[in-house]
Parts: structure tokens; C-alpha cells; sequence
């Protein structure tokens, strides 16, 4: 049996994760002595990580949890909310991993959307849980590193037997709850299914190239599909997890140079950083194998600074929370091309691109009016179809039909186009596109020519209204500290990248631009007061 079946075939897969760890195998991967999880001065072995999710998993059966219950955690990165995933999985219940950025009224709606019937959270967030109504109907309140024996989470798993949990699980079963970002309407939550992390957790470990001698750092909020993957493909490969919630260039250059670490799983953002900063080029970065990063566009600029200053292979993964995480891979051989030899042009226009489907992955480019498949090169709505999809918003009904297809397509949302090669270049999202004069402009693109600047910090392109052509581009702009580039510089700069429709006619300079609580650009924020008094947004 496959790596891969015998996954498949065990009751969860978070389960599974620590269970072909610890079994009587004499690899190293099977080492139960193993340091599993390091955070800060808190250590798990492979054993004592297996010891309390079955701890957790026989205190959640004796509060009378069923099947499907759901169970909700509040709080960074820690060992704890790793105890309470894998022991969560182990009784058969579902776990809401809540953004902990949200304000009390979003932390209520999730609370109350998700019906969770215990929470539990870090001594950090406690008073604002305890003051929200939701928390006096749930059966248990349990406080990570609380200064009360009572709801104290170390102290309730201690009260917990180590008596084997069985509860029958089925393929279908939901394992995680993960909240979209909602940038538009209510946050929803996308249900990932034992089937869903079964066909995405091992190919992700492959892909990081991950073995029981990797050192994993964890930066992303285990509240994304990439930070719950991190943890998952770290536990998959029997590795060393380091939870590291300083995500700032300086936390992570740190926590490299400490722990040895060989795999790096960053935001785009992150890596920009990371490779803009003056440490970066003194830093001790040689145990780093493998930098992979994702969750927004990246400019050209910044990528071939990171081909420059990390000697390692780097990854673009393209995915969703919808789709458990990577659909698509540019990975390490297209980032690694020989820029003076032949086929250097072409590689660096695949820079560009999110790279091409994983195993088991299906990927197509419909019109985004009737529907039908488009040919290469022609952009539209991105499709994609694979055993890896979610199984649909909890209580969301339309929301879901509205996403997953009858014939198995997943609408991503996103616009995009495949050339002949089968790469996927992502253009906008969908509800971003702008159409000025009957062309479609995507902001993305735009956007990258702008980061391209040496000026430009950041930049987000939005429609705004025209009387002659409908909408036009807007550049919202912020400088790089000392900059005092105009935005007659910037329009001209953009014109002799772009085509005169695409460049933005408008530049305004603000100090910074307004996100949701999981980093993502508002654009709606920066579009609404140009669009105040139509009955329209578009035009």
C-alpha cells in the first residue's frame, strides 16, 4: 500500500499523521522520541503529542460531543492548538480554527455561525471571549496557560485517560473549519473533509521535500490553509515543527539562524521583506532548503531578488482554502533557469505565472459569460476539479452552489489564462476586473509594474468612474519613506510598460492601505467614495 492509500484508508488524517510516526517502524521518521513541535520554551515529542491528542480526544467524548459537533480555538500559533487538532480529529469532531485579528462582533458571528460547543483559546484573548454571550452556552472554556486549575487547558488534558478513542470516520467527514477572509459579506466557513487532506497533505510534504532531518518554520496563522498545512505536512514527514509567531523579517532571519531551519513557508509579503532587507544579505541563511511562498501576487523585481539572495529552491504554490490549499506549483526548476542562457526570456515571463497542476488537479479557463472552456491564451473565470476541493460552506447551501459545480468544477473566483504549456497566469480577481472602454483591465498587472518602481512601497488599482470611458484605473500609492515621486512620474513610468488603456489616469498617494484582518487589500474601501452617488458600481 502507498504512502498516499495507507493515508487514505486510516480513520483521519491528523490522526494518521501522528499514528505512522509513532508505530513500531525503525526509520527515523517513525522515532517517537522525535521532537515533533518546538515552541519557545514548550517541547512535544512525537509520543507526547500522540499521548495528548488522545487525551483531548477522550475529553471531548465525555462532554458529549458527537460527530460533526464543532470545536473552536481562539489564538496563535501554539502547541496547544496542535494538541487540540489532532485530538479533535481523533473523537470524530470538527475544528473551527477562528481568526483571532477579528473584532468581538466578527468573533461572535463565527462563534455563533460555526455553533461551536466548546472554545478554547490563549490567556491573550480570554477576557474578550468571556465577555461575548456565545460563550455562556458552550460546554466547556478551556484558557491555554490559564492561571486557573479549573479552565486551564494543561490541566484539563492532565485530568483526561489515555484510553483509546474509536469513533468511525468515513471519507466524507469534515476534519477543519477554516473561515474565508470575507472582503465582501460575512466571513464562510469551508468544511475540508478526510479526503480533501488526504489528497493534499502528502503531495504538499513531497513537494516541500520533507524528511524526518527537516526543520520546518511555522509563521502563518494556523487560522490559513497554509499555516493548518504547514503544521499537517510537518507531522506527514515526521519532521521538526518550530512555532514562531514573529513573522516580522527580523523574527524570522532569528528563528532561522536559531533552529537550523531547511523549509520556509512564507506570504509574499513576508519574502519581499525578507529580501529588501539589508540583515538579510549578513544573515546565516545556508541550512534553508526550500523557500516557498504565496497568498498574493509578487513583482518581478522581488523574485529575482529572492533567485539572488537565497541560495535554495524556491516554490510558488497557487491555491485556496476552498481547495485545502495548492492546486498549481512554479516550482523549484522554474525558478532556478540560467538568466543569460537561451530560454531565458521565456523563463522569465513564466515568473509570472502560478506554474502548473499537481497531480490529480485539473485546471480550465471558462468564459466568464456562458461558462464554455476557452482555448490557450484566452482569459476567463479559473476552474479547477480535484479529489482536493472542500466539501462546501457549513449552512451555506447557495453559497456553495453558487462555487461548486454539478460536474465537479470549482469556480476559483479568479481570472486568468493557461498558455500552451499548461502554466497558469493568474490576472485578478474576478469582481476586480476593470472595464474601461469595453476593455478588461486586470489590476494585477497593472500592480506589478507599479512594484516594479523603485519609489512604490505599495500600490492597489481600483475602477473608478469615467464619464467618457466608463471606469478607468485609479493607482492608490504609497511611497517608499523619503520618495517624493509625483504622480505625473508614476503615469508616465507606467507607460512605457503597459498599454495606454491599462495605465492608471489617476495617482493618489496615502500613508498606507486599508486591509481586512487577514492582510488582504480592501479594495472596496479605496473604490466606494469615488462611486458615491451612483446607483452602479460599474459603469
Amino acid at each position: 500500500m502507498s504512502a498516499n492509500d495507507e493515508f487514505t484508508a486510516m480513520k483521519d488524517p491528523a490522526q494518521f499523521a501522528v499514528e505512522r510516526l509513532v508505530d513500531a517502524g525503525s526509520d527515523a521518521g517513525r522515532n517517537p522520541d522525535a521532537v515533533a513541535i518546538v515552541d519557545g520554551d514548550k517541547t512535544r515529542t512525537y509520543a507526547q503529542l500522540d499521548d495528548a491528542a488522545s487525551r483531548v480526544a477522550n475529553g471531548l467524548v465525555s462532554l458529549g460531543l458527537e460527530h460533526d459537533d464543532r470545536v473552536a480555538f481562539v489564538g496563535r500559533n501554539c502547541v496547544e492548538s496542535a494538541e487540540l487538532m489532532l485530538g479533535a480529529a481523533r473523537a470524530g469532531v470538527v475544528l473551527t480554527i477562528v481568526n483571532w485579528r477579528l473584532q468581538p462582533g466578527e468573533l461572535s458571528f463565527v462563534l455563533h455561525d460555526s455553533a461551536a460547543v466548546v472554545v478554547v483559546t490563549t490567556i491573550e484573548f480570554a477576557e474578550t471571549l468571556r465577555a461575548l454571550p456565545e460563550i455562556a452556552g458552550v460546554k466547556q472554556f478551556l484558557v491555554v496557560d490559564s492561571p486557573t486549575a479549573a479552565d486551564d487547558w494543561a490541566a484539563w488534558i492532565g485530568r483526561q485517560p489515555l484510553d483509546a478513542v474509536t469513533v468511525e470516520r468515513t471519507p466524507a467527514d469534515v476534519v477543519v473549519q477554516l473561515y474565508t477572509s470575507g472582503t465582501t459579506g460575512r466571513p464562510k466557513g469551508a468544511m475540508l473533509t478526510r479526503s480533501s487532506l488526504a489528497a493534499c497533505i502528502p503531495d504538499t510534504a513531497a513537494l516541500w521535500e520533507l524528511d524526518p532531518t527537516s526543520v520546518v518554520l511555522s509563521v502563518l496563522p494556523m487560522f490559513h490553509i497554509a499555516g493548518a498545512g504547514t503544521l499537517l505536512g510537518a507531522l506527514w514527514a515526521g519532521c521538526r515543527l518550530i512555532i514562531d509567531n514573529d513573522a516580522s523579517t527580523t523574527g524570522i532571519l532569528r528563528a532561522v539562524e536559531r533552529h537550523r531551519v531547511t523549509n520556509l513557508v512564507l506570504a509574499s509579503v513576508m519574502l519581499q521583506g525578507l529580501v529588501r532587507a539589508p540583515e538579510c544579505a549578513t544573515a546565516d541563511l545556508s541550512s534553508v532548503r526550500t523557500v516557498s511562498y504565496g497568498a498574493a501576487p509578487i513583482s518581478s523585481d522581488v523574485l529575482n531578488a529572492a533567485r539572488a539572495k537565497l541560495p535554495c529552491r524556491i516554490l510558488q504554490p497557487y491555491g485556496l482554502t476552498e481547495t485545502t490549499g495548492v492546486l498549481t506549483v512554479l516550482d523549484a526548476q522554474d525558478h532556478a533557469f540560467d538568466v543569460n542562457g537561451p530560454d531565458a526570456p521565456a523563463a522569465v515571463a513564466r515568473l509570472r505565472s502560478c506554474g502548473r497542476p499537481r497531480a490529480g488537479v485539473e485546471i480550465r479557463v471558462v468564459d466568464i459569460q456562458t461558462g464554455s472552456p476557452l482555448a490557450a491564451g484566452d482569459a476567463g473565470e479559473v476552474q479547477a476539479r480535484s479529489a482536493r476541493l472542500m466539501a462546501g460552506y457549513w449552512n451555506q447551501p447557495e453559497a456553495t452552489a453558487e462555487v461548486l459545480l454539478p460536474d465537479g468544477w470549482f469556480r476559483t473566483g479568479d481570472v486568468g489564462q493557461v498558455d500552451g504549456d499548461g502554466y497558469l497566469f493568474l490576472l485578478d480577481r474576478l469582481k476586480d476586473t476593470i472595464i474601461s472602454g469595453g476593455e478588461n483591465i486586470y489590476p494585477a498587472e497593472v500592480e506589478d509594474v507599479l512594484y516594479s518602481h523603485p519609489d512604490v512601497a505599495e500600490v492597489a488599482i481600483v475602477g473608478v468612474p469615467d464619464e467618457r470611458w466608463g471606469e478607468t484605473p485609479l493607482a492608490v500609492v504609497v511611497r517608499n519613506a523619503g520618495s517624493k515621486v509625483s504622480e505625473a512620474d508614476l503615469i508616465a513610468f507606467a507607460r512605457t510598460h503597459l498599454a495606454g488603456y491599462k495605465c492608471p489616469s489617476r495617482v493618489e498617494f496615502t500613508d498606507a492601505l486599508p486591509r481586512n484582518p487577514t492582510g488582504k487589500v480592501l479594495r472596496r474601501a479605496l473604490r466606494e467614495p469615488h462611486w458615491a452617488g451612483h446607483e452602479r458600481r460599474i459603469n
